[in-house]
């Protein structure tokens, strides 16, 4: 499929997405620049809800740049720079880990530990900019540990998503809603 070919059914971007990923799990991809975080109550609104002691809306994650940094719900503190493998300083008993694997691309990956989860049944949320990388090393956004050294990149432009194994010339459309093949990554991208 070339990447010149648009979409059957072209409307507005989603503002979020989520990605079934067999063998690997789910993950909810946020596009944007910040991002709430809070608790999944009935009356959560936060764009990060996770199954916790959290308020509604415990503080905002921000990309700034190459940085990210942790804005508290408290506006009387300060922001603080978020690291790569650090959890985020959150009041209450989740611990949110935050992952920038790549310095090839501004996306960044919340890990939560267990036994709390996110909303919505998906493993990880992937905070994206442009460009997401699945593979089995360290440097990936997704993990695909049965992929061995090769890889998957998916990149977004506008409202389509386009995926290709590294190497090959020419990039897929990944259509919502359905099954899709990349080399050995077999996923689902859906609007979320």
């Amino acid at each position: 499929m070339s990447e010149s070919k648009t979409l059957a059914n072209s409307k507005p971007a989603a503002l979020r997405w989520r990605l079934w990923v067999d063998g690997c799990g789910g993950f909810l991809i946020l596009p944007g620049e910040r991002w709430t975080i809070g608790g999944a109550g009935p009356a959560g609104t936060s764009d990060v809800r996770i199954h916790s002691d959290l308020a509604r809306i415990a503080g905002t994650l921000s990309r700034r740049e190459d940085s990210y940094f942790w804005e508290f719900a408290d506006a009387a503190r300060p922001a603080e720079l978020v690291l790569s493998g650090h959890p985020l300083s959150m009041t209450g008993s989740a611990s949110l880990i935050f992952r920038h694997p790549s310095p090839l691309s501004r996306s960044a990956v919340l890990t939560l530990m267990p036994p709390h989860r996110f909303a919505g049944h998906v493993d990880e949320v992937i905070l994206a900019d442009e460009t997401l990388l699945m593979g089995a090393t360290a440097d990936c956004h997704i993990k695909v540990a049965h992929l061995g050294s090769e890889k998957v990149v998916i990149t977004r432009r506008g409202d389509r998503w386009l995926g290709k194994v590294v190497g090959d010339p020419e990039l897929s459309e990944l259509t919502v809603g359905q099954r899709m093949e990349l080399g050995d990554v077999v996923m689902t991208l859906e609007e979320a």
